[in-house]
C-alpha cells in the first residue's frame, strides 16, 4: 500500500492516515478488499464468542471429543500420537495443526523418521523458524456509563479515528526502530514520551458490539472495544525491564485521554472499569508467535503460500500425516483464510483416505 499511495500523493500524512492502521507492506489487494468489505460485516447474536459455542456443539453432536486447557508439547509422527503437557498421549491417524507453526516444529520428535524425510522437516523448520509474525495490536476494553444512542450518534458501531491529521510518520519508522534497538540506553521518560506522541498520532479502531446486539451491555450503559497496533518487540523489552503494568497502565490511560479530549468528550469520568490486552497476552494466552493476530510479517517474503491458486497446498506439510490449518498456513491471512485452510486440509485427508481404502 505504501508504493501504491505514492503513485497517488506526495502528501505524506494523507498516506499516513490512509494506512497506519494496516499492517506494514500490506499488499494492496488485501488492503483496498478490507476497506470495500468490513462495512458489510455479519455479526452473530451474542457476541463472536457464540461462533466457538457453536463449533463446540456441532463437535460434540458429531460424536467428538474436546480437550480444553491442554497444552501439547510433543509430537511423534512416527507413532502417530501427541503429548501434552502432563504426560498424556493422544494417537491419530490425521493430525490438522491449527496453531502456531513455530511451536509445531519445536515440538517435533523425529525419532524414527527416514534421513529424507528428516531433511525436508529441518529445512521447513530453519524457514519458519527464522521468519517473523506482523505487528501484534493492543486492545482496550470500556465499559462506560453512557447509554448506545451516545455512541450512535458518535461514529458508530465500528470506526477508524484517527485523532490527528498529521500521521504517524518516523515516529512508526526510525523512532520506533532507535527505540528498539536502544531500548537499554533509553530511560523510562525518553520511552514514555514516545509512547505518547505514537498514540497522539495513531489512528484507533473502535467496535461499540451493544450496537449491533442490544443484550451485550446493561440498559443505558455501553462496551467499547478501542485497538491500535502496536511492536511486541517493544513490549517484551519492557516486561524485561520490569514495568510492564506502568507501561500498560499509561497506555491505557493515555487512549482514554485522547478520547475524553476529541471524539467522547470527557468520557473518562463516566468509565465504570477497564481493562486492557497487549501482543503479550495474545502470546501468553493462545500461544502466537510474537503476538500477531494475522499471521506473518509482509515486511519479508513469508515462509508459507501466498497466491491464491495455490492455497490448496498451503495445508501441506513435509511432516507424515501432518497437516497445518489457520493464520500461519498461508499469507495473509485472517478468519476467512483460517476457515479456508481447515477445509482445504479435510479435503486432503478425505482424498488421502479414499486412496488408501481403493
Amino acid at each position: 500500500m505504501e508504493d501504491f499511495l505514492k503513485s497517488l500523493t506526495a502528501n505524506p500524512s494523507l498516506m499516513d492516515i490512509i494506512i497506519q492502521h494496516f499492517f506494514r507492506k500490506t499488499p494492496t489487494y488485501f488492503a483496498l478488499g478490507y476497506f470495500y468489505v468490513y462495512l458489510d460485516y455479519f455479526y452473530p447474536k451474542g457476541g463472536t464468542g457464540a461462533l466457538g459455542n457453536l463449533l463446540k456443539e456441532k463437535i460434540l453432536a458429531r460424536g467428538g471429543d474436546l480437550k480444553l486447557n491442554t497444552n501439547i508439547v510433543e509430537i511423534i509422527p512416527s507413532e502417530f500420537k501427541v503429548i501434552d503437557s502432563q504426560g498424556q498421549a493422544y494417537p491419530y491417524d490425521h493430525l490438522i495443526w491449527a496453531a502456531d507453526l513455530k511451536t509445531m516444529y519445536r515440538c517435533l520428535n523425529m525419532v524414527g523418521l527416514d534421513v529424507n524425510t528428516t531433511a525436508k522437516i529441518e529445512t521447513e523448520s530453519q524457514r519458519i523458524e527464522s521468519s517473523r509474525g506482523a505487528e501484534s495490536t493492543f486492545i482496550l476494553y470500556l465499559a462506560v456509563n453512557r447509554p448506545p444512542s451516545y455512541f450512535r450518534q458518535n461514529g458508530g458501531e465500528h470506526l477508524f479515528y484517527t485523532p490527528s491529521r498529521q500521521g504517524l510518520g518516523e515516529t512508526n519508522q526510525a523512532e520506533r526502530l532507535r527505540l528498539i534497538e536502544n531500548f537499554d540506553r533509553l530511560s523510562k521518560e525518553e520511552i514514555l514520551d514516545w509512547l505518547k506522541k505514537y498514540l497522539q498520532l495513531n489512528t484507533y479502531e473502535i467496535s461499540v458490539p451493544v450496537l449491533r446486539d442490544q443484550t451485550l451491555a446493561p440498559q443505558g450503559q455501553t462496551g467499547l472495544m478501542i485497538s491500535c497496533l502496536f511492536d511486541y518487540q517493544i513490549l517484551k523489552h519492557v516486561e524485561k525491564a520490569g514495568w510492564y503494568d506502568e507501561f500498560k497502565k499509561t497506555f491505557e490511560n493515555q487512549v482514554i485521554r485522547i478520547l475524553s479530549e476529541s471524539i467522547y468528550k470527557n468520557i473518562a469520568e463516566d468509565i465504570l472499569f477497564q481493562f486492557s490486552s497487549t501482543p503479550l497476552t495474545i502470546q501468553k494466552i493462545v500461544g502466537s508467535s510474537e503476538g500477531a493476530i494475522t499471521g506473518w510479517s509482509f515486511e519479508t517474503p513469508p515462509p508459507v503460500i501466498n497466491t491464491l491458486k495455490d492455497i490448496p497446498k498451503s495445508v501441506l506439510t513435509p511432516i507424515p500425516n501432518v497437516y497445518q490449518a489457520g493464520q500461519w498456513a498461508y499469507s495473509p491471512a485472517g478468519v476467512p483464510i483460517a476457515m479456508l485452510t481447515g477445509w482445504y486440509a479435510t479435503q486432503s485427508i478425505i482424498k488421502q483416505s479414499n486412496k488408501r481404502q481403493a
